[in-house]
Formats: C-alpha cells, sequence, structure tokens
C-alpha cells in the first residue's frame, strides 16, 4: 500500500496542471448540477408541502357565485371519493396598480382578479420584509390595505408600498400594498386568475358596491368572458379534498376532476376548474424549462472533462511507456497500474464533485427568492436533495469506467522495448505527396502532423464540437425571440398596442379611430371574444378573433373559417387522441353541445397547449353571448408601437369617461413575463460565450501541456534545423485552429439541423411544439469561425514554453 501511495502521489504531481483542470471543471459540473437538481426537487416539494399547509383542495374551482353556490358544494361533498367542499365569497374587479406616489405601475388591467376576505379563504403565509423567508402568523391587513401574492413583484413590478385601484362602476378604492403572501395554488404570473386578499371589513364594502352596481346593472356578468374583464361581480371558490381512503386507493387529483364532472351538472358549465396536478404543472413551468437549460450545460461540461480524462490517460500512459515498463518488470502487474490511474483521476473527479456540491448548495438559497416570483412559492435548502447526490455518483462511476477502459492499453507495454526507449511502436507518416516547402510550410507541417496522430486531436474536436453545437443553440433561441413581436411569434401570441372600449353609446367607434391615427396610422384592428369551458374534468380556454390572420403557429391544418371548426393546441389534440378532421364535443355556457371539426393544430403556450381557437362568431355562441349586442372593446395594432402611449393620451383627452383604454387583449399581461423571457436567453447568450472562451483556453491548456511532453524531442529537432520559437508556436496554434474548425463546424451543422427539432420537444410542454432556432447562416458561420479563433489564440498563448526548449540538453539526453 505503501508503494501505491508513493506512485499516485507522484503521479498527481507529476500531472497537476492536468488534474487542477479536470478538478475546476468537475467542480463547475458538480455545481452547476446541483444546482439544478436542488432548484427542481426544492421548489416541487415545497409546493407540495406549501398546498398542504393551507389545506388547498386537489381540486380548485371558480366560478360566478350565482353558479356555485352551498347546494352545488354540498352535491359535491356528497361524493364517496370526497372528503370535503370548502366553499368561501370572492369579488372579481378591475384593479390597476400605482406607486406610493400616485403614478401608474402598469396600465394592463389582471384578466381576472379574486378578491378574497381575510379569515375566509385559504390560511396563506406572508413572505417577510427582506423576502429571503415566511412569517408564521398572517395578520389582518388593515381596512385599506391589501395582501398580493409575491409574482406581482415579476408582473407587474409592484413594491410593498405601492397602491391598488379597486374599480366597481364609477367607483374607485385604492388599497396599499402591505404584504406579499405565497399562493402555491394561483400564484404564478402564468395563472389567469390573481389572488388579493383584504380585511373581512373591506370585503363587505366593496361587495355591498358591487352587489349595488349589478343591481343598476340589472344583468349579471358571465365570469371569464370579454365582458367581464372590466366589470364587478361576486365570484365564489371551491376547494375540494379526496378521502384518505380513496388517496390510498391511487385516485389522482385529475381522476377527481373527471369524477365531479361526470356526476355534478354545474361542472359541464364551469367557468374554471383545475386539478391540482394541473395548477402545479403551470407554478413549474419555468423551473422545467430553466432546468432543462442548465442540466443541459452540465452535461456539456462534463463531457469537456470526460473527453480531457480521455485525452490524459492516453497521453499520459505514452509518455509515461518507459515508467510503466519498468514498474512491470519489477514486478507490479497491469492490475495495480491501472489501479493507481483510476484512483488518481476518480480521486480528483470526487473532489471536483465535492466542491461544486458544496458551492451549488450555498447558490440554492439565494436564487430561491428570485423563483418564488415565478412559482408563487419560496422553497428552502437545507441539505443537497438525493437526486443531485445520485447524479453526481453516476458521473464519477463513469469517470472511473473511462479511465479503466482507457488503461486497458497498459497490458501491451513491454519492458524490453520500454528499456529501449519506449518509442519503438511510435511513427510519423505522412499523408502528403508534395515536398515541404513554401511560404506555406507552418500550415503544410500542421496537417502533417494533424494526419500522423490523428487519435491525439479527437478530444479537441469533441470539445469544439459540444462547445460550438451549445452556443449556437443558444444564439439561435435568443435569435428567434430578438426583436418586436417576435417572442410573442414564437409562442404563438398577438399583442395589442391599443385598447379601447366605449363606454358610452354616444361615441362613434370611426371618431374614435380618428383620433388614434393623427399619432400613428391603424395597421389592424380587431375584437376578442374569450370563454373558458369545462370538458374532460377540467377547463380550457377557447378564444376567438375577428382577423385570424393575427395567429400564428399553425403546424397542422388551417385557421378556422366557419363557426363550426376549431384550431386545437397541440397538448389537448394529444391528450384527446384529436386530428385534423376529427370533431371536438363541448357542451356551451347554456348547457346544450356544441360540435366542432378540428381544422388545424396550433404550436402556442395559449392556456400550456391546451387552448382553441375559434371565429369570433363562435366563441360568442359558446359563451352564450351570441344574441347580445357586441362587444364594446377593440383591440388595436399600430403601425409605429411606440406612439400608442401618445394615441391613448390623446383618446383619453378627447373622449374623457366616456372611452376606457384600460388593456383588454388577450396577452396584455404577459409583457413583463415575455420581456424577462427575452432578456434571460440574451444573457445566457452572451454568458454562455464567454464560459466557452474559458473552457476553450482551459482544455487547449490541458491538452497542449500533455502534447508538448511528448513532442518535446521533435521541437528541438525542428529548433535544430533553424525553425524559429515563433514559428513553431504558429504550428501548433494552426493545429489547434484546424481541428477546432472541424468541430466547431460539425457541431454547429448538428446544432443548426436538429435545434429546432430539440427546443420544440423541450417547449411543447408547454404548447410550442414547433419553435424554429435562428439558423441564420452568418450568425452560424461567425459563431464557428469565432469560436475556432478562440482555439488559435489560446493554443498560440499556451504554446509560449517552445522557447525553453533546449537543444543541446535534448541531444545529451
Amino acid at each position: 500500500m505503501a508503494l501505491m501511495r508513493t506512485l499516485i502521489a507522484a503521479g498527481l504531481k507529476r500531472g497537476r496542471r492536468s488534474f487542477f483542470g479536470i478538478f475546476l471543471l468537475m467542480a463547475l459540473t458538480g455545481a452547476v448540477l446541483t444546482f439544478t437538481a436542488s432548484m427542481y426537487v426544492d421548489l416541487n416539494a415545497r409546493e407540495e408541502a406549501a398546498l398542504a399547509e393551507i389545506e388547498a383542495g386537489d381540486v380548485y374551482a371558480v366560478d360566478a357565485a350565482a353558479n356555485l353556490n352551498r347546494e352545488v358544494a354540498a352535491e359535491i361533498e356528497a361524493l364517496p371519493e370526497v372528503s370535503e367542499a370548502r366553499l368561501n365569497d370572492a369579488l372579481g374587479v378591475p384593479v390597476k396598480y400605482y406607486r406610493g406616489d400616485g403614478t401608474a405601475v402598469d396600465k394592463n388591467p389582471t384578466s381576472g382578479t379574486a378578491l378574497v376576505a381575510w379569515g375566509d379563504a385559504l390560511d396563506f403565509r406572508l413572505f417577510s420584509e427582506d423576502g429571503m423567508s415566511l412569517v408564521d402568523e398572517m395578520p389582518e391587513p388593515g381596512p385599506d390595505e391589501v395582501y398580493v401574492p409575491v409574482s406581482m413583484q415579476a408582473s407587474p413590478g409592484v413594491r410593498e408600498g405601492d397602491e391598488l385601484e379597486v374599480i366597481v362602476g364609477d367607483s374607485t378604492r385604492r388599497l396599499a400594498i402591505a404584504g406579499f403572501y405565497e399562493d402555491p395554488q394561483m400564484g404564478t404570473p402564468f395563472m389567469e386568475i390573481k389572488r388579493y386578499v383584504v380585511a373581512a371589513r373591506t370585503f363587505d364594502e366593496v361587495a355591498a358596491e358591487v352587489d349595488a352596481a349589478a343591481a343598476f346593472d340589472g344583468e349579471t356578468q358571465k365570469l371569464f368572458t370579454s365582458q367581464a374583464k372590466l366589470a364587478a361581480y361576486r365570484m365564489a371558490e371551491i376547494n375540494v379534498r379526496l378521502t384518505d381512503e380513496a388517496r390510498a386507493a391511487g385516485t389522482t387529483s385529475s381522476d377527481l376532476a373527471r369524477i365531479i364532472a361526470e356526476e355534478i351538472a354545474w361542472a359541464n358549465t364551469a367557468s374554471g376548474m383545475f386539478a391540482s396536478d394541473t395548477l402545479v404543472g403551470y407554478a413549474m413551468m419555468v423551473v422545467v424549462i430553466g432546468g432543462a437549460v442548465m442540466g443541459v450545460f452540465a452535461l456539456l461540461l462534463f463531457a469537456i472533462a470526460l473527453i480531457i480524462c480521455t485525452h490524459t490517460v492516453s497521453t499520459s500512459i505514452e509518455e509515461g511507456y518507459a515508467d510503466y515498463g519498468t514498474l512491470k518488470a519489477l514486478g507490479l502487474p497491469n492490475r495495480a497500474l491501472r489501479g493507481m490511474l483510476v484512483v488518481e483521476y476518480a480521486g480528483v473527479s470526487l473532489a471536483g464533485l465535492a466542491v461544486g456540491l458544496a458551492l451549488g448548495s450555498a447558490l440554492v438559497p439565494l436564487a430561491l427568492p428570485f423563483f418564488a416570483q415565478l412559482t408563487g412559492v419560496l422553497a428552502s435548502n437545507v441539505t443537497p436533495p438525493a437526486l443531485a447526490i445520485g447524479l453526481l455518483a453516476v458521473l464519477l462511476a463513469l469517470v472511473a469506467a473511462v479511465v479503466a477502459l482507457k488503461t486497458g492499453k497498459l497490458a501491451r507495454i513491454s519492458s524490453l522495448v520500454a528499456f529501449r526507449g519506449g518509442a519503438a511502436d511510435v511513427r510519423f507518416r505522412s499523408r502528403g505527396e508534395r515536398p515541404l516547402g513554401g511560404s506555406h510550410l507552418s500550415l503544410q507541417l500542421a496537417v502533417r502532423a494533424i494526419m500522423s496522430a490523428k487519435r491525439r486531436y479527437v478530444g479537441l474536436a469533441g470539445c469544439a464540437c459540444v462547445l460550438c453545437a451549445f452556443i449556437v443553440l443558444v444564439f439561435g433561441i435568443g435569435g428567434t425571440l430578438r426583436g418586436e413581436n417576435a417572442a410573442q411569434d414564437a409562442f404563438g401570441m398577438w399583442e395589442s398596442n391599443l385598447s379601447i372600449t366605449l363606454a358610452s353609446p354616444d361615441v362613434d367607434i370611426a371618431e374614435v379611430e380618428r383620433v388614434i391615427e393623427e399619432s400613428s396610422p391603424i395597421e389592424k384592428s380587431w375584437q376578442e371574444a374569450f370563454a373558458m369551458v369545462s370538458f374532460g374534468g377540467e377547463s380550457h380556454s377557447f378564444a376567438g378573433l375577428s382577423d385570424l390572420t393575427l395567429v400564428q403557429g399553425v403546424t397542422e391544418g388551417r385557421l378556422p373559417e366557419h363557426d363550426n371548426e376549431a384550431l386545437v393546441g397541440t397538448n389537448l389534440a394529444k391528450t384527446m387522441g384529436l386530428r385534423v378532421g376529427d370533431e371536438l364535443t363541448v357542451d356551451g355556457a347554456d348547457g346544450k353541445e356544441r360540435r366542432f371539426v378540428v381544422s388545424g393544430l396550433l404550436s402556442a403556450m395559449f392556456n400550456a397547449g391546451y387552448g382553441t381557437i375559434l371565429t369570433y362568431d363562435g366563441v360568442r355562441d359558446l359563451a352564450g353571448t351570441a344574441e347580445e349586442a357586441a362587444e364594446p372593446s377593440r383591440q388595436y395594432q399600430l403601425a409605429d408601437p411606440g406612439a400608442a402611449d401618445e394615441a391613448r393620451a390623446a383618446v383619453e383627452s378627447r373622449f374623457g369617461d366616456a372611452v376606457d383604454t384600460r388593456s383588454t387583449g388577450m396577452f396584455a399581461d404577459t409583457t413583463s413575463m415575455i420581456d424577462l423571457i427575452q432578456q434571460l436567453f440574451t444573457v445566457m447568450g452572451y454568458a454562455m460565450a464567454g464560459v466557452a472562451a474559458v473552457l476553450a483556453f482551459l482544455a487547449v491548456s490541458l491538452i497542449i501541456g500533455r502534447m508538448f511532453t511528448a513532442e518535446r524531442h521533435d521541437l528541438g529537432v525542428y529548433l535544430a534545423l533553424g525553425f524559429t520559437s515563433r514559428a513553431l508556436r504558429l504550428q501548433l496554434a494552426l493545429r489547434f485552429f484546424l481541428v477546432a474548425l472541424v468541430g466547431c463546424a460539425l457541431g454547429a451543422t448538428a446544432a443548426a439541423l436538429g435545434g429546432s427539432w430539440l427546443m420544440g420537444q423541450l417547449f411543447g410542454l408547454f404548447g410550442v411544439s414547433r419553435f424554429a432556432i435562428d439558423a441564420n447562416p452568418l450568425m452560424v458561420g461567425g459563431l464557428t469561425l469565432g469560436l475556432a479563433l478562440v482555439f488559435l489564440v489560446a493554443a498560440y498563448a499556451s504554446a509560449r514554453k517552445v522557447r525553453r526548449v533546449d537543444v543541446r540538453e535534448l541531444v545529451a539526453e
């Protein structure tokens, strides 16, 4: 054992530069993988725990109070699978946001608002003032205060002390934001409904105003229709829980939602009913996408580390041929030599992964508050999850297996050959036929050196390939999302620059449009209708537009042309087994069956791929509003989107309260999230480019160090023949450049050809099954050449040790 420890220590000391590089790569791999796995596991665990803490239902539903009442709750609670059906009152009211100084935060009201009373709704937990933890008790807010979900910090970007204005008819009331609370059920910004908690007294006062306004209007608004967006009305929420017996029998939340839909008549016309599993999926949407990208990056780092390990082991055996032959002559078996190398590389990898595990675990608590704004929950990280440790163990085992496999060539070492110099089996074989000479001598020597020892450069080509593929992929995603409305088009959304709602019958829409065109020509004008319809046990979104040319992302078939045709989201089509030409049967708001022919499939984030696009009249018929007057809201796209604020101000100045300019577009609330996604991939592209440059320098430094040792005598011969150190450095740099250029070209080609398919599989989880990355040849070619040049510069810088080669010393040897 003492001999083995001595040999291992000597090996680590001799190859300390290579081992340090492997250690660093493994540490980075461990940190990224630990961070990604911890975030995914911790956030999912907190989501589940938070739902249990607030006693949320396995099925959540919200509807107009006239539809969802105590009789319906009693029917649901009578089901044998149900242990409790908890009903609470809520108010649907339009809201606006203001800073503490009175300036507007965002002109967009939320598409669905549920104002609930403290003590009547679920028992939520407040965030501490610094946002880093949760407080145990949630005190009742003051009479002019409100608690809002923490996701409101991300969109529309409010802070404590800002104000939320509640609008009921012609009256308004401002409530100061007194804190942010954790909402694992509806807290993600991707949900249509935003829930606000107010004092019981405040709730009663606003409810009285809502009742008075409803009595004055003489009609009850239909929840989640376009007309309801700017109206105030009473709602009800219900949380339905499974019995312990049903849960033990394997009944899931989706099963319960289906049972309710089959047994309870109300469920067939419910405005919004969701299984808890579905709500968790919405909350974890960003986590899954971010985790996938970070996971790919971690595997990229590991692949580079593994390639360098493989290369280093091979060159170590070549340059230590005589030493290993001597050890074999002294009686050390092949098994011991192989074990020695495995311990060296696996030990360094273990140390690197351990450091990465600690580093990743330290970074997780710092990132959790940010992800709380996207998921609605604040997770904690006490210890690394078993998933992270298991993944790192798999990587370590893979390193040990690869090293053990590569050390098999130790068996081919002959002690006799080792005593004669150790290089009898190394030959220089040129594939070139022309004699050396001319002005391109360095290039010819570089090509001949590569062709004579191709295996030595495989690792370098592999590093360049995976690095370039990842960079082209990230820049391709960023390129697709860059530019005005590019992200909306990629995700199947459409944007309204300006919304106009006529609040008075005395106003002519043509006159309003003339005022708008004084600021900018109108490019497109349309009306939207929206409805939530329950089928298959859950609620799904249906949208209709008077101008369907706005809809992007048709993957099969065509847009609807008739009122009985439907463009179905890809995830809904997959779940229900629908294809173009099949029938989709749903119940309308009147309880009557509607049949739609599937005219096409839609790739869009609309309802996470479970939404459906109909004609404008088709949705109005489905929502039960076809017989009513035409909707007073219109959406506009301007030729100059930057003039939208000017046009809005001109309309408000000219018509006053007779025209409402609050945004009512379907995707009005997504602007902040789209901007966040664009910034994320833009920053990620440049960050990954920087990381790739660092990794290129590191890989070249490690590979060239071993290569320099192996070719030391050859370099001395070149120097003796009159080559300058600069010429030799250039030759080495050209070798790395040529090999890296081939590897980069292969990686870029693979990313350009397969990147769209890969991202379609990832974004397809949320409905975007077709995502074309930007494969602009100039960009791809520039990235390919740029990364190859990085390898060139790195090799030239790393080859400076050529100047230390002493010809006289080599002759003496």
